[in-house]
């Protein structure tokens, strides 16, 4: 790397929305989101057959530099009197952040749980939250189980991260690190005592002058951040707790996963018709299928997360409120598409999240689109993408839907007192099935 001149010291805190996604260990585990990419083989191959496991790496360092968040960390601040922040890190231990499977999974569609990152283990809060898996698979295709911890960023942040590590050209060489993306990241600082400094400073900047700095810090009450104070100062000790009782099993025991793929073109056309988005009739499909596994229901809910992001918003790393969306559980697909659309643009308009009533809700589901351009890792072209959904632990459904080239893959975890096939098989039947080639494409996902 080229001699460069002097960097800043840089520090960001998490906002007090993003810290509830580290507020105690079984949400920490909880909110490990994950992605899995399968790629042709061949070109991550070194003279031997093998992995080229020291290029792979070599890579994904090289890449990490062009997306900041993943040479950042979160770090408490003295006394825990604010949120964490985000601090860079002056190295990547590329042995914890990028691992190779030394077992060869067989291309098996109903075998999906070792690409889900659930069985990975629970990331070290003290790193940059994320990390790669490669798994070889009996065709010699490569499946890459990609991790990021939530409060790196929501499902669009993550798919800028995407971006970086799989662009739409190849490229044999990785790029090098200039300038710019050094200064972007910058130095950690020095002393917990520099991270509240610099911290202030930013704030100040955002807040110029007496009167409009104390509006902005009395737009929370000292209460308030009396008790999250607390909350923070509490937090090891809880923590210690959780690990005693076991509750962290629970995060990880008791689900399982399952995919479907549907033709793209065709889900979006049939969503149109019935007066919504690929987004609604995934919802609407959802709610569905949970309601034919309850059939003394009267009516269902979900959750749908609503992106608040607009142009320049993309350096805030998680913008998302929710809607309850509430539905007969008796009413057809005709009638819940245009219901769910109303509702969710009913919660856009209102500029905030929508969540009334009981907690009653079954889960969530949201989709997110990885565009139609054929992407690559290196020269490796992507065959299929797999978004993989994190939520809360007493959720009993979770579904993603994300879009690549001509394909919708509906991913969902579930608890195991849903029967899981069943779900997929409404998801079968109310979204267009994808061709049969597509489908065996995609069956190691």
């Amino acid at each position: 790397m080229s001699a460069h001149p002097e960097l800043a010291r840089r520090a960001q805190l998490i906002s007090s929305l993003d810290e509830k996604y580290v507020s105690n260990a079984v949400t920490f585990a909880a909110m490990h989101a994950a992605g899995t990419m399968i790629v042709d083989g061949a070109a991550l191959r070194g003279p031997d057959g093998a992995l080229n496991r020291e290029e792979i790496r070599r890579r994904v360092e090289r890449l990490s530099w062009f997306a900041p968040a993943m040479r950042q960390r979160l770090v408490p601040t003295p006394l825990r009197l604010t949120t964490p922040a985000w601090v860079p890190v002056t190295s990547l231990d590329l042995d914890y952040h990028v691992r190779f499977a030394d077992d060869i999974e067989p291309d098996d569609s109903t075998r999906v749980e070792r690409f889900t990152g659930r069985l990975s283990p629970t990331m070290d809060p003290s790193r940059p939250l994320w990390d790669f898996e490669f798994v070889e698979l009996e065709s010699g295709r490569v499946a890459i189980v990609m991790r990021y911890h939530h409060v790196v960023g929501d499902a669009m942040y993550g798919l800028r991260i995407g971006d970086v590590i799989a662009g739409t050209t190849p490229t044999p060489e990785p790029p090098e690190p200039g300038q710019e993306q050094l200064a972007e990241l910058g130095l950690p600082p020095r002393n917990g005592l520099e991270v509240l400094a610099l911290a202030f400073a930013q704030w100040r900047e955002r807040n110029p002058g007496l009167r409009q700095a104390s509006r902005a810090y009395w737009r929370k009450s000292f209460r308030m951040r009396l008790r999250r104070w607390a909350g923070r100062l509490l937090r090891p000790v809880k923590n210690a707790r959780i690990a005693r009782t076991g509750l962290l099993a629970d995060v990880r025991e008791g689900r399982r996963s399952a995919y479907e793929v549907a033709d793209l073109a065709a889900a979006t056309r049939r969503a149109y018709k019935l007066g919504g988005t690929v987004n609604d009739l995934v919802t609407a499909a959802t709610l569905i299928a949970m309601a034919r596994q309850r059939p003394d229901a009267e009516t269902l809910s979900i959750l749908v997360p609503i992106s608040r992001r607009g142009a320049g918003d993309g350096g805030v790393r998680n913008d998302i409120s929710v809607v309850k969306v509430s539905v007969a559980a008796s009413a057809p697909l005709e009638d819940i598409v245009p219901s769910v659309r109303a509702q969710v643009q009913a919660a856009v308009e209102s500029g905030g999240s929508v969540v009334e009533g009981a907690e009653d809700w079954v889960g969530y589901a949201t989709s997110v689109t990885w565009g139609r351009d054929e992407r690559f890792f290196g020269t490796a072209p992507v065959e299929t993408v797999t978004g993989w959904p994190a939520g809360d632990p007493r959720d009993e459904v979770a579904c993603l839907a994300c879009s690549y080239r001509r394909d919708l893959v509906v991913s969902v975890t579930a608890r195991e007192s849903v029967d899981l096939p069943a779900l997929m098989a409404v998801y079968r039947e109310l979204l267009a099935p994808a061709p049969v080639a597509a489908a065996t494409k995609g069956a190691a996902r």
